[in-house]
């Protein structure tokens, strides 16, 4: 899920360089790390050696590992369904 407009993503890590496929925001950032806890040194539960000023902006953190109450791993995501099947429940094709 993006940090910014909430929408899953079907992505298992995000790259340095990914984005959001419906805002187009950075996904490997502070605000989807499980280590951002803002309020504590850095914000950042993990003694990250330099500090990450924009936590919505993309950066190249070492320590980043994605957020589970943010995003879903690839294997949760439920294929979409044969647009055909529903088709064939509703006129009988063959």
């Amino acid at each position: 899920m993006c940090w910014k407009c909430k929408v899953e993503q079907d992505i298992a890590k995000p790259g340095f360089r990914d984005l959001c496929l419906q805002c187009g925001k950075d996904l490997h950032v502070c605000k989807n790390c499980r280590f951002y806890k803002p309020g504590v040194y850095r914000d950042c539960a993990e003694t990250v050696p330099e500090a990450v000023t924009d936590k919505e902006r993309g950066n190249f953190c070492e320590y980043f590992q994605l957020n589970p109450l943010v995003f879903k791993p690839r294997a949760a995501v439920s294929p979409k369904p044969d647009p055909r099947e529903d088709f064939d429940k509703l006129f009988g094709g063959s």
